[in-house]
């Protein structure tokens, strides 16, 4: 053996790549009343990312806001707590950064969902789902 490849093997050194890159996903919710998504790098069991929204202003709505869902390899659907931007938001798109998800069955995978409301029950209430994004680790 001649080189470097022969000397590494000739003297027993393992060479390893460099870590693996992260996974990202982002999960996209649009529609007339309110707009936003969710960017989270993977673990088996944990989410860590950030998420943003916004609602047009003009059309008498009061809030605006964003959540995630996640769905585990157990199958069991779990709702984040909503995000909540007030009037004076309206029209700019607010961002929630650090957040982080954990759990004990593996994450098969996420979702976000934005809505908005006039204030007024449901009749005033617009809600949208986003993509579904695999989790790439499972």
């Amino acid at each position: 053996m001649t080189g470097t490849a022969g000397l590494a093997a000739l003297i027993g050194v393992v060479v390893q790549a460099g870590p693996a890159a992260a996974a990202t996903g982002r999960s996209d919710a649009c529609g007339t009343y309110a707009c936003g998504s969710g960017t989270f790098t993977w673990g088996k069991k944990t989410l860590s990312g950030a998420m943003s929204v916004t609602f047009p202003c003009g059309k008498d709505l009061v809030a605006g806001q964003i959540r995630i869902i996640v769905t585990g390899t157990d199958g069991q659907q779990q709702y984040g707590s909503p995000h909540i931007v007030g009037k004076s938001g309206c029209g700019h798109y607010t961002v929630f950064n650090n957040l982080s998800w954990n759990q004990k069955a593996d994450i098969k995978f996420f979702q976000v969902e934005t809505s908005s409301t006039k204030g007024q029950g449901s009749s005033g209430f617009h809600k949208y789902l986003g993509n579904v994004v695999d989790n790439p680790l499972t």
